[in-house]
């Protein structure tokens, strides 16, 4: 796990995963059964988050967000005028704060938190192109919020996180009823996030802010507005369709992908060798390297012990076994990822048959996952891009603010838990 992150000699993190699951099998701590039941768990959610990131890319080549950040800034600004450079927006800060918290949290949602913060950061530097200076610059403000919420924002669908589709799929979770459980506590997690970033880092924006979009009307026709906005509508109906006749969720994933894919080859946007060259698919050797060791670690007796911790839990009041769940998994999530937290505790939770308990370790997974930078894939693609642009987050000042972010939003999250337990139990 520490090579994982560190990264040694520059050294792939898919390379690390696969010497780390052959190291478990030559050892014998896991076996060739193990690893095909492994694959069996992840396959679907795996190609999911491939599918939707191809999407991600096929979308941002057409232009579909750039129009979207423009629609934003012409909603938020004032006293608009052009210039050689585009057109340049007078904006008031909270008005823009609001905007873009919900337009992260609509990416997050329909395109989960890995393909949303493939999209935000780089829409962050294009609306503050010069305004880097220190640590409370709007840039490095706005960065942060987007960093965030899209993995607080990833709780609604199951094909908002790689989580989800995992344990969904593991107890077989209906569509229906994970919208059901997860919509309470996910609009208490985007209210308590708007209250928190906007008392932290929000009081330090200026009142106003110049920006400028560079996006031209006829970039985009009527009919790519509209193809591209049901593209994203086709996901969450396809999923529930998928859902009640047990078809993996991948294959309309991967359909929206493909019609995404054609359409901006049509419009001549989109290299489909280009397209595939930057399309992560070494997530899947990743995520199959990095769930076998998890594995390992399950037949070396961690399982009996999490499975003691919650038979411990159950005797608590409701309210705090639901707290006590969503914490230590959010810890757990926070020192080996999230994904192989949320599969260690899927494992835990399969014989006790509470369904609120599951929902409870998701939402620590995927808030508590950013208590550390180590937390979720999200978080490393966003560091990833970050240093690419050249900014870097002081470690310290991100867990002091990555606390408080997170667990106060996941402390919410599990209030709006617990309303809906008492609503639909």
């Amino acid at each position: 796990m520490l090579a994982i992150y560190l990264r040694p000699f520059g050294i792939p993190i898919w390379l690390v995963s696969v010497f780390g699951a052959l190291f478990a099998l030559a050892f014998g701590i896991v076996n060739l059964r193990d690893v095909w039941f492994v694959w069996i768990m992840v396959w679907d959610s795996t190609l999911v988050l491939v599918g939707l990131i191809v999407l991600t890319l096929a979308l941002e080549r057409i232009l579909f967000f750039d129009f979207l950040a423009y629609k934003i800034l012409c909603f938020t600004g004032e006293n608009r005028e052009s210039s050689d450079k585009g057109r340049i927006f007078y904006c008031k800060s909270w008005k823009l704060f609001i905007f873009l918290i919900l337009f992260g949290a609509f990416l997050a949602i329909f395109l989960a938190n890995d393909g949303a913060i493939l999209v935000l950061t780089p829409l962050m530097f294009a609306l503050f192109p010069h305004k880097r200076g220190n640590f409370y610059a709007p840039l490095i403000i706005f960065l942060l919020f987007m960093g965030f919420i899209s993995d607080f924002a990833s709780n609604l669908f199951v094909l908002s996180n790689l989580t989800n589709i995992l344990t969904a799929s593991f107890f077989a979770i209906p569509f229906a009823e994970f919208l059901r459980f997860m919509a309470l506590p996910q609009v208490f997690a985007i209210l308590a996030s708007l209250l928190v970033f906007w008392c932290l880092l929000g009081l330090k924006l200026p009142q106003k802010l110049v920006l400028t979009s560079h996006f031209k009307q006829e970039s985009l026709s009527k009919f790519g507005i509209c193809f591209c906005f049901v593209l994203l509508a086709l996901l969450p109906i396809c999923a529930a369709i998928g859902a009640y006749f047990e078809i993996p969720l991948c294959f309309f994933v991967g359909f929206c992908a493909i019609l995404a894919v054609g359409y901006g080859i049509k419009l001549g946007r989109i290299a489909p060798l280009q397209l595939l060259k930057e399309s992560p698919f070494s997530v899947v050797v990743f995520s199959l390297g990095l769930f076998v060791v998890v594995f390992g670690l399950k037949n070396a007796g961690l399982l009996e012990i999490l499975q003691i911790g919650i038979v411990k839990i159950m005797e608590l009041e409701r309210f705090l076994n639901l707290l006590s769940i969503g914490f230590l998994s959010a810890f757990g999530s926070s020192i080996i990822n999230n994904l192989p937290m949320v599969m260690l505790g899927d494992l835990a939770l399969k014989e006790v048959g509470d369904s609120a308990l599951v929902f409870a370790h998701l939402l620590g997974c995927n808030i508590g996952s950013k208590f550390t930078p180590i937390g979720s894939l999200a978080t490393l693609l966003w560091l990833v891009s970050l240093r690419r642009y050249g900014i870097l987050i002081p470690i310290f000042r991100y867990l002091a603010l990555a606390f408080c972010f997170s667990a106060v939003v996941l402390f919410c999250a599990i209030v709006g838990l617990y309303f809906s337990c008492i609503f639909w139990v």
